[in-house]
């Protein structure tokens, strides 16, 4: 069985779920049934319009000319003798809410990138080429270190609801289909989903993951208790470490 084709550019996919196209955005889902779609057009090499029963078009965008052609082609395909008149009134959008708008991450980047500028081109001009390039390299080693200690408190919180309210189940190995042994273990939770987990090593057939009943893709291999305070306890030295050498290259030129 063909692993279903998914069209992509930037942030926006498109692919074929059961008997409706899914384009999906980085704020929005949209479902439009494929009974809902009078006919496909390549608008342009790497771009599709969807025009549906009642008139209303859509545009699918690709990421390059073959993989859009080969979408088109399977959309096509996959479309229904008989349609729905309906057309717009079926589709559903669907907003999330915790999304970052892409203007919004555009705009943080880009003052992150003018103030990161303007602090290496003043240190230079104040300080001399010298502190300029400690400047340039203490910047990038505050960013690293910062989301470092992050991604350990992250983890770290992780640790501590499934803790309080964490599901153990036995995982086992996930094979690929020529046999071959894979990196991740394969679980189904109280609902009958199944989820995968990386391990942290892949030599024995089964390991034991704790996960979230109410936000099941919060999971961890649950690990000897003493060997995850000494993997935290490193990791957050670490992490610190990186972040106070950043942070020390950063403020030389002024101390």
């Amino acid at each position: 069985m063909l692993s279903p084709q998914i069209l992509t550019k930037g942030a926006e996919s498109a692919v074929l779920e059961g008997e409706r196209l899914v384009v999906t955005t980085a704020d929005t889902r949209k479902e439009i049934p494929l009974a809902a779609i009078r006919e496909v057009r390549r608008d342009t090499e790497t771009s599709l319009k969807v025009v549906l029963t009642d008139g209303a078009p859509h545009w699918v965008m690709g990421g390059n000319p073959t993989a859009t052609a080969l979408f088109h082609t399977a959309l096509d395909a996959a479309l229904p003798e008989e349609r729905d008149p309906a057309g717009s009134s079926l589709v559903t959008v669907t907003d999330d809410p915790g999304a970052i708008p892409w203007w919004k991450v555009l705009g943080w980047s880009v003052a992150f990138l003018a103030a990161y500028t303007g602090y290496v081109w003043w240190t230079t001009v104040a300080h001399g080429g010298e502190m300029g390039f400690i400047a340039f390299v203490a910047g990038f080693g505050t960013l690293i270190g910062l989301l470092s200690v992050l991604a350990v408190v992250s983890n770290l919180w992780d640790r501590w609801v499934l803790n309080r309210r964490g599901v153990t189940v036995l995982a086992t190995a996930d094979h690929y289909p020529n046999g071959k042994r894979s990196e991740f273990y394969k679980y189904t939770d109280t609902h009958g989903n199944e989820y995968l987990q990386r391990g942290s090593s892949n030599s024995t057939p089964h390991i034991q993951v704790v996960y979230d009943p109410q936000k099941p893709s919060r999971h961890l291999q649950r690990k000897w208790l003493p060997f995850v305070v000494v993997q935290y306890f490193f990791g957050t030295l670490a992490a610190l470490g990186v972040l106070a050498l950043g942070l020390w290259g950063v403020l030389a030129p002024y101390l």
